[in-house]
């Protein structure tokens, strides 16, 4: 198939079955980056010792705000991108993608030059105690330094309708990754430094597969030539400001890290810091689905809004909010039934395997109402309306999620910051849904085009 028809696939094939097609592949490149997240910590929690697992956990951040960075360029290079293909416009497509780069060159050399000059008061700013800092150290240098590499532009080449080559470009680092994670951690017993060289060097593979894909690869949608790379300012500020709620979200996540691991450390010291190591991974892991979903909505919904297409977008984030909520229900019935089961996956220590049960149960509480959060913002993002996505991750994270776990942490103590993530969760799920039917009633839908929650054609359906 050529790159124009499945671009053309994007408006022309039934919503359910494209959903289905590109969320199906999204979420199985995700999980396969679960089982090495999983794995990863496995190795570290048991081919050294908890601390470890704790020390790569408190750089988390770090990992948080390069991806941030990465994210925040290639989710408003891909709304751009996704928009300029709708539009038929493949020379400011091709313009975007090399913005993009440049964009995220420029900040990566900034982070790797400042985390390695800083590796030391980082980790203590992060949460460290003083049993686990070297480890964080240790693990964190590697980081920063192979910072270049931490990206391959996943979302954009979903915007070209490769769903395949975007699922690739996951799936093969991340197996690269697991294979030498294994081989430095449990063979050559290279410690947290091993388990941080096998990351950096998974990423390698993937920025290498993302050149390639953009500049080498046969039947391109669109040709990015060398005077490209000259900055277009115009450009430069539809990106960032697109991809904005992104950096937002992110750093802010990244902050909202760092006060759990500072909080914890307080209230648990190297147990609780432990325990979060573990049962956070397992938390976010279970929780990757739903990124899924989410990343294979985005590019229907911005190739369709870029036509004109309000219905079949509509339907798009109804279906995608379904899926969610649903596969929600499952896994957290899943962590309220089996918590010692799903933290033994990672840890034998039975402190850790105790004290996670808790945890496990109250953070999984929220896993019906993230997804709401999660695909209203993408959402919103993808149409081009930074602003409403901003205020719903930027106010969620900073106005809802800090105060919550704050104030939580300071009544309940351990449990407070366990529930913490569901209470702040099932508020921003209500401002969502409100935002949400906002944005319903005010899209116009073309005529002839089916409402797709009535089914009548718009001709016959006040919008």
């Amino acid at each position: 198939m050529s790159s124009n028809a499945k671009i053309d696939r994007l408006s022309t094939e039934k919503i359910g079955k494209l959903l289905w097609e590109m969320a199906s592949q999204t979420t199985f490149s995700l999980l396969v980056y679960a089982i090495y997240s999983i794995t990863d910590t496995y190795f570290l929690s048991v081919g050294v010792n908890s601390l470890a697992a704790a020390g790569a956990s408190i750089i988390a951040p770090v990992l948080i705000a390069l991806g941030a960075v990465s994210t925040t360029v290639g989710a408003g290079g891909a709304s751009v991108v996704s928009r300029a293909l709708g539009e038929d416009n493949a020379t400011k497509a091709s313009r975007t993608v090399a913005n993009t780069f440049l964009i995220f060159w420029a900040a990566a050399l900034t982070i790797t030059i400042l985390g390695a000059v800083f590796i030391e008061p980082i980790v203590y700013l992060l949460g460290a105690t003083d049993s686990i800092a070297p480890y964080a150290i240790e693990y964190g240098r590697i980081i920063f330094l192979g910072a270049l590499t931490s990206t391959g532009f996943s979302a954009i080449i979903r915007a070209d309708g490769n769903i395949r080559y975007s699922t690739a470009i996951w799936v093969i680092p991340v197996i690269t990754n697991l294979v030498l994670s294994w081989l430095f951690v449990m063979v050559l017993h290279i410690g947290a430094a091993g388990a941080a060289l096998a990351t950096v060097i998974g990423q390698a593979v993937s920025a290498g597969m993302s050149l390639y894909f953009f500049f080498f690869r046969p039947n391109r949608s669109y040709q990015i030539k060398l005077p490209y790379f000259k900055p277009d300012w115009h450009l430069i500020g539809e990106v960032l400001l697109i991809g904005f709620p992104s950096l937002v979200k992110n750093l802010s996540a990244s902050l909202l890290v760092i006060v759990t691991n500072n909080l914890l450390k307080l209230a648990g010291g190297d147990t609780a810091l432990a325990v979060y190591a573990i049962v956070g991974r397992l938390y976010a892991s279970l929780n990757m689905p739903q990124t899924g979903i989410v990343q294979g909505m985005q590019p229907l919904v911005g190739f369709n809004f870029g036509q004109q297409k309000f219905g079949r977008v509509q339907e798009a984030i109804r279906l995608s909010l379904s899926g969610s909520v649903l596969y929600g229900v499952f896994v957290l019935g899943l962590c309220l039934l089996f918590p010692a089961a799903l933290i033994s996956l990672l840890s034998t220590e039975s402190a850790i395997i105790g004290a996670g049960q808790t945890a496990l149960r109250l953070l999984a509480l929220s896993y019906p109402l993230t997804g709401v959060v999660m695909i209203t913002a993408a959402s919103f993002q993808s149409i081009g309306q930074a602003k409403e996505a901003l205020w719903l991750t930027l106010g969620g994270i900073l106005l809802i999620k800090l105060p919550v776990l704050l104030l939580a942490a300071h009544f309940f103590s351990l449990n407070g910051i366990w529930a913490a993530e569901a209470s702040s969760e099932l508020i921003l799920c209500l401002v969502s849904w409100v935002m949400l039917n906002r944005f319903w009633g005010k899209t116009p839908r073309m005529v002839g085009e089916a409402d797709p929650v009535t089914h009548i054609p718009a001709k016959q359906h006040r919008t």
